[in-house]
């Protein structure tokens, strides 16, 4: 089975691999016969192997990760840096079928420090994946032994060790030797050499020299292996918000270190928010972008690699920007000692509940590289096809080409907080690569009447009942449009929201659902364009045989120059919202929900014998009626210079 990795090849070069268009190449990498569900087996973190250090015994028993969270979740580099000892076997390990105890071949310096941090924190167990996977396996993904499938099982579902620990910890291994060095990181992590909101900029107190040290700093910080590895940043991924970062230091800092309280108190040790730091570097980086004109070429290159170590996505990516294309940008830059791994570290990092048969995919000789790409559209990521601009993508590599043609227009609720999680659910469902392009399933909206909210009146109605989690403000605002319709003659849309906001008046504070989420940041979303005096296009279902049908949905109006009193013919909107596959008790599908709504237009000829072929055009928000109406499938045609990428 070859091990090859083809991320730096262009998708010119990989094209005659098999003397196929990539886009065939995609088709059949992404047929059923390749495809797995990504199924989490949750008898491995119900019964989760951890150690139990007694002295310099390490015992294993098991935990119910699901119920039992108190434990450290170990992420390290298994080779050791240049600031390690390599010195090992003064702990002994358990072996896996007695009760003998053997002298493990993991550095001594690794327990030591995972122990003085349970020690602080005050937990029992520590997991560590050389010793709580059995590794007497192949070397590559295997199905053929069984004594192989506990280990790939185990690589399907080692992401949720991390993120259901309470405790993941990295080790980081360059020491930090000077009071100096010290101060400026503890500068760097409480923010205070950078301010601003929208855009950040270095803080007046801050000088142009102290920033450049600090980037030197982390430079030095960021350079070691554990930046490096694909496995470890899914383990700092996951881990999330609960990941702490250990740092050796000089021992004779260890007073100084107290007067920082944002390095904690094990001694020899900082101890930090691995995500605190990731945010604070970046916004460092980000500021010192902004005087790059101050700056010599070469540390403008050290903001780039240190952005592309520990850069947080919600500091750099454009707001309207998912994370997606970052994330698979990342886990390819770094390394990998079987590169095959990286389907499932990608599908781990994006929640993809579809994955590919890395082996089956291997031994048909297949690109790694076209590999995620076929598995990110699988799952429900979205190429933006509109073609507006025809650039030619022959020159690029797979990943840059996700990069260059992902859509990147998405637009979160302006209530919603969590932006970057709103975006990860923007994903098409029940995915099929075909020849013509991406196969899935909505409904498909026809824009018919505009309404010029505009015209509304100045003041607002009466409200009777103040409950829901609508505010006065856009329950008042929706009420101006329901009464809006029921002028117009629309009883059907009207009675539709009139039902939610009764229904909405008698919600609680937690949601029952998806849907009703959905629906209630649509509501919202609605309202905040009625306040802004915007225009509403109304929706109805789409109908091949041209057929009128009732207002349905009513969407926030993109288009300019058209009144009330026109309709659009080619203005058209395709919908999808889907709630996650939560699996069984024994299995978790991996999945998330879905939510899609684009403006689109349909490409000829359409007709009753084939599904409507759409290309993105922008994103939109608006209330959706849409039960009784079946899914229609669509296909988005591929974007026509991937299509010319031709042997």
């Amino acid at each position: 089975m070859d091990n090859k990795d083809d991320e730096d090849q262009t998708l010119q070069v990989l094209r005659p691999y098999h003397q196929k268009p990539i886009v065939s190449q995609l088709v059949d990498i992404g047929s059923k016969l390749n495809q797995q569900e990504h199924t989490k087996y949750l008898s491995f973190v119900r019964c989760l192997t951890c150690l139990r250090p007694r002295g310099s015994q390490l015992h294993r028993t098991t935990i119910d990760a699901f119920c039992e969270r108190q434990y450290v979740a170990l992420s390290y580099t298994w080779k050791p840096s240049r600031y390690e000892d390599r010195e090992c076997g003064r702990y002994w390990i358990e072996g896996w079928d007695d009760d003998q105890l053997k002298p493990s071949k993991v550095r001594n310096c690794v327990f030591d420090r995972v122990v003085a941090y349970m020690r602080y924190v005050n937990v029992e167990f520590f997991w560590i994946d050389k010793h709580c996977i059995r590794q007497n396996t192949c070397d590559l993904p295997c199905t053929r032994h069984i004594q192989c499938t506990p280990k790939r099982d185990a690589i399907q579902t080692m992401d949720l060790v991390y993120q259901f620990s309470k405790h993941p910890l990295a080790l980081l291994s360059r020491p930090l030797q000077t009071e100096s060095d010290l101060h400026l990181l503890a500068c760097i992590l409480s923010g205070d050499l950078v301010h601003g909101n929208s855009e950040d900029q270095l803080s007046v107190a801050t000088p142009v020299h102290k920033a450049r040290r600090a980037l030197w700093l982390l430079l030095e910080i960021t350079q070691e292996p554990w930046w490096s590895r694909a496995w470890t940043f899914q383990e700092n991924y996951r881990g999330g918000k609960r990941m702490h970062l250990l740092i050796p230091h000089n021992p004779s800092l260890e007073q100084q270190k107290l007067k920082h309280p944002v390095f904690g108190k094990i001694p020899g040790e900082l101890c930090m928010s691995s995500r605190i730091f990731s945010t604070e570097a970046t916004r460092l980086c980000m500021a010192l972008r902004n005087v790059a004109g101050k700056l010599p070429s070469v540390e403008t290159h050290w903001i780039g690699n240190v952005l592309r170590a520990a850069g947080r996505y919600k500091v750099m990516l454009p707001k309207s920007s998912a994370m997606t294309r970052a994330v698979i940008a990342d886990i390819e830059a770094r390394d990998l000692s079987l590169p095959w791994d990286r389907l499932a570290i990608v599908a781990n990092c994006c929640q993809y509940s579809v994955r590919l048969d890395s082996e089956a995919l291997n031994q048909q000789r297949e690109s790694l590289s076209l590999s995620v790409l076929a598995m990110c559209l699988l799952n429900g990521e979205i190429l933006d096809n509109n073609d507006d601009d025809l650039q030619p993508v022959a020159l690029l590599t797979a990943s840059e080409f996700l990069k260059e043609r992902l859509f990147k227009a998405f637009a979160a609720p302006e209530d919603e907080d969590r932006r970057l999680t709103f975006y990860k659910g923007c994903r098409l469902t029940n995915v099929e690569l075909t020849p013509d392009g991406i196969l899935t399933k909505g409904h498909l909206w026809k824009l018919g009447r505009v309404i010029d909210t505009s015209m509304f009146r100045q003041k607002l109605p009466w409200i009777d009942n103040l409950r829901g989690r609508l505010s006065l403000n856009q329950r008042k605002r929706l009420l101006q449009l329901v009464f809006c319709l029921d002028n117009l003659n629309y009883p059907v849309l009207a009675g539709r929201i009139d039902k939610y906001l009764a229904t909405d008046a008698n919600a609680g504070d937690n949601y029952d659902s998806f849907s009703e989420m959905y629906l209630h940041r649509m509501a919202s979303e609605l309202a905040a364009a009625i306040r802004a005096r915007r225009k509403l296009g109304l929706g109805s279902i789409w109908n091949p045989t041209g057929q009128p049908a009732q207002y349905r949905a009513v969407f926030v109006w993109s288009y300019e120059n058209k009144n009330a009193e026109n309709a659009n013919p080619a203005a058209f909107v395709f919908t999808s919202a889907w709630p996650r596959d939560p699996g069984s008790d024994s299995q978790d599908r991996n999945d998330i929900d879905r939510h899609v709504s684009f403006g689109v237009k349909l490409e000829g000829p359409l007709g009753t014998d084939r599904p409507p072929h759409l290309r993105i055009c922008h994103w939109v928000f608006g209330m959706c009626f849409f039960e009784k109406c079946p899914r229609t499938e669509v296909v988005f045609p591929w974007p026509r210079a991937l299509q010319a990428v031709r042997p």
